[in-house]
């Protein structure tokens, strides 16, 4: 492992990092049907979707893990003892959840990992403060929504425990 690909590797992480800061987008729509069979339509302009919200983030919980792994090799090559990534790695709760997380993407099974804890994910949501809004149309059954300053809006991936807790939110983990 060489000093220029740690390099990459750190900016393909702040790439992924300012992806996941970046709210702007095509938006998206939806529809719910209510048990007397009447369906509602929202329609949201000016952000990103939830979906690409969520691929944002387990990128980038992904690639956080596997940069232990590049370390790792890294401080091999330099003939250190690569147990002190792993040391690091162990000392930093948020670190070890982030590995959790990743772990939990790629195996699709909560399992007790470096948190020992079984995590979880819950479902990206997205908090659009009024501010944020430019403005909403009512159209029958349909509500459209213009988001004018897609930086105030928060996008939000529960961490939660086994036993149900939420412990915080995997934008803020990574």
């Amino acid at each position: 492992m060489t000093e220029q690909e740690i390099t990459k590797l750190f900016e393909r992480l702040g790439r992924l990092s300012a992806a996941t800061r970046q709210k702007a987008g095509n938006g998206e729509s939806w529809e719910y049907t209510f048990p007397n069979g009447q369906t509602h339509k929202d329609v949201v302009h000016g952000i990103k979707s939830l979906a690409e919200a969520e691929d944002d983030i387990l990128n980038l919980l992904n690639w956080i893990w596997a940069a232990k792994d590049y370390l790792k090799a890294r401080a091999k090559a330099n003939g250190k003892n690569p147990q002190i990534v792993e040391d690091a790695v162990n000392a930093n709760q948020d670190l070890q959840i982030c590995g959790d997380l990743a772990n939990l993407v790629g195996h699709g099974t909560p399992r007790k990992g470096r948190s020992n804890q079984n995590l979880r994910m819950g479902t990206v949501c997205s908090m659009t403060p009024g501010e944020a809004i430019g403005s909403i149309t009512v159209r029958g059954s349909e509500v459209e929504t213009q988001i004018a300053d897609p930086g105030l809006v928060v996008f939000y991936l529960p961490v939660i425990t086994e036993v149900g807790n939420q412990i915080g939110d995997a934008f803020e983990y990574a």
